[in-house]
């Protein structure tokens, strides 16, 4: 193991140190040791040397390195469509220059380069290679910060608008973060998951498309910063999801889907239980076929299962975000990124409420970690308390009001560090047992003049929206959140019918204030997410960031849903499993 070279443009700041090993044994050691040390020399190198002529020096190079391996398996109807297994190693390069108060960042021209590069490595630990290529980014990086710089410059220069300062300074931290190496999953075992679990579903005859996808992922992250931040830290998961959908009698389609995000395939739960909620899953895709349309629905609501976790999840995580929106070249702060400003002392749930991100936490959930991906610890954040806004998450760009990063700067490829929730618990003042959630939830579907609760029990994750909203002013409201996968009638007698093509209407996060009662939830659900903004809808089926929420069930006193049908039926039946062409 080669130790990190020292870095000549390190800050005097203290060092925080958190090492696997016994602090005295010195510096941290990198799993991959010649990529470490490569991009230590191209870092004291870029901080020496890089220069343009009448051009700010770097203020801050920061590499970030993801080196692992990625598995994915895709089958479709039972048999195996594609599947990969590949090294990877990527580089993301972020060059700024300027002053913490002033700097190149949190600027948009529209599309011009940023400062931020990113760039696969050769897989070969070759030192030459690697310094090449991160020769390569750096130095297109810092041109294109001195760029964004002149920009901002020029427009902000007759703007005497008060503004945040552009970054956050804290103190380094040299950190080894332990846990032990997870093997990446054999290839040959993913592919016989998703050809398996897709083939069950496709024996359900009204299931037109029955689809599998996995990816596992495992690999470690390595930090390094001209602040002198050296930290590595272990990283992964294993996503599956089962997705089935069906062609109903007036030729419309309804899609339902399975998903479990884990550490590793070793956590998934064990395959009979796959099964079985795979063919849950195809029975109700297949219950469809005679269930009506919800033409117009106002009234109570009841979100239970995993639509509860989306319901706070859309609702509540932009709210909860102080990540500033990022500037544009007219000089004005235009909330292109789309992280909205949250706003402490606005009321987002009833009293008695409360909502923690703890990233901490001892428990055994995928969305913790010990450092974010600016190498801050995370804290404990109270975000609401007696249903009130009084905290925010923060990453290392302040707002006028926060500096202080709470350890939650977390992005996506090349985007920003922006603060994204981890671990979310929310706990209503008081819980009561299902069946009294249900009997509230019918006395007042009755004060509507209806005989049945409607209920929703699964929700579309934003990843996997096909048709994106765009809102004009005049045309009615947006829907606010994202449609149901599955939602039933519920009756006094308890009977149960599902209703299919519904569609929220004028959603928002004040129908949380509306929250009558709340019922036990699913527990802590792990899942992959974005950033609150665009980037949400468009991490897919197997991409984004690591998060667990914790939330009750609950009922809305009042929403407003509708639905429509039709479409093309098939002219042609869909051939039957197993058949042979006639002789």
């Amino acid at each position: 193991m080669i130790a990190l070279l020292a870095l000549s443009a390190a800050l005097a700041a203290p060092v925080v140190t958190a090492v696997a090993s016994d602090p005295a044994a010195g510096p941290v050691t990198a799993a991959v040791p010649v990529v470490q040390s490569a991009l230590a020399a191209e870092l004291g190198r870029g901080m020496e040397g890089l220069r343009l002529p009448d051009a700010p020096a770097p203020s801050l190079i920061a590499y970030d390195v993801l080196d692992g391996q990625v598995l994915d398996a895709f089958a479709e109807q039972g048999a195996l469509v594609s599947s990969g297994a590949d090294p990877y190693r990527n580089l993301r390069v972020e060059v700024r220059v300027g002053t913490p108060t002033f700097d190149s960042s949190n600027f948009s021209a529209f599309g011009e380069p940023d400062g931020v590069i990113q760039r696969r490595l050769p897989l070969e630990d070759s030192p030459l290679a690697l310094r090449r290529e991160i020769w390569l980014a750096t130095d297109a990086a810092y041109k294109n910060a001195v760029e964004q710089y002149s920009r901002k410059e020029a427009a902000r220069r007759d703007d005497p608008t008060p503004r945040a300062a552009d970054w956050t300074v804290t103190p380094p931290v040299v950190a080894t973060v332990p846990g032990p190496a997870i093997a990446p999953t054999e290839r040959a075992a993913l592919e016989a998951l998703v050809a398996g679990l897709s083939g069950e579903l496709a024996t359900f005859p009204d299931v037109e498309i029955a689809q599998a996808i996995a990816r596992d992922w495992q690999g470690q992250r390595l930090v390094l910063t001209s602040e002198g931040t050296r930290l590595w830290t272990p990283t992964g998961y294993t996503v599956v999801r089962v997705e089935g959908t069906a062609r109903l009698p007036d030729g419309s389609t309804t899609t339902d889907a399975r998903t479990w995000v884990v550490r590793s395939l070793a956590d998934l739960p064990p395959h009979e239980e796959l099964v079985a909620s795979v063919r849950e899953l195809g029975t109700w895709l297949t219950g469809l076929k005679t269930a009506p349309v919800e033409e117009d629905y106002l009234g109570p609501v009841l979100f239970e299962g995993t639509a509860a976790t989306e319901l706070f999840s859309q609702l509540l995580a932009a709210e909860v975000v102080g990540t500033p929106p990022i500037g544009s070249d007219s000089g004005g702060m235009v909330d292109i990124g789309g992280a909205p400003t949250a706003r402490i002392g606005r009321r987002l749930l009833p009293a008695g409420w409360s909502m923690v991100d703890d990233a901490t936490t001892s428990a055994p959930v995928l969305g913790k970690y010990a450092y974010d991906q600016e190498g801050v610890a995370p804290t404990r954040v109270e975000l609401v308390e007696d249903g009130v806004l009084r905290a925010l998450l923060m990453s290392r760009i302040p707002r006028k009001d926060l500096a202080a990063s709470t350890g939650h700067g977390r992005s996506l490829g090349a985007d920003r560090r922006s603060a994204v929730p981890a671990v979310v618990t929310i706990t209503p003042r008081k819980l009561v047992s299902d069946a009294r959630l249900r009997r509230a939830g019918l006395r007042l579907a009755a004060q509507t003049g209806r005989d049945y609760l409607l209920v929703v029990r699964a929700l579309t994750p934003p990843a996997l929206v096909e048709n994106l909203e765009v809102g004009i002013s005049g045309e009615g409201p947006m829907t606010g959140l994202t449609a149901p996968y599955e939602a039933y009638r519920l009756y006094a007698d308890g009977h149960t019918q599902p209703v299919r093509a519904l569609r929220f209407s004028g959603v928002d996060r004040r129908v949380l204030r509306d929250i009558a009662l709340a019922g036990p939830g699913a527990g802590p659900v792990d899942m992959l997410d974005g950033p609150p903004g665009p980037a949400r809808y468009q991490i897919g089926p197997t991409g984004g960031l690591t998060a667990t929420w914790d939330v009750p069930a609950v009922l809305i006193t009042e929403l407003e849903l509708a639905g429509g049908g039709g479409g093309e039926p098939r002219a042609l039946p869909m051939p039957v499993r197993g058949a042979t062409a006639a002789k």
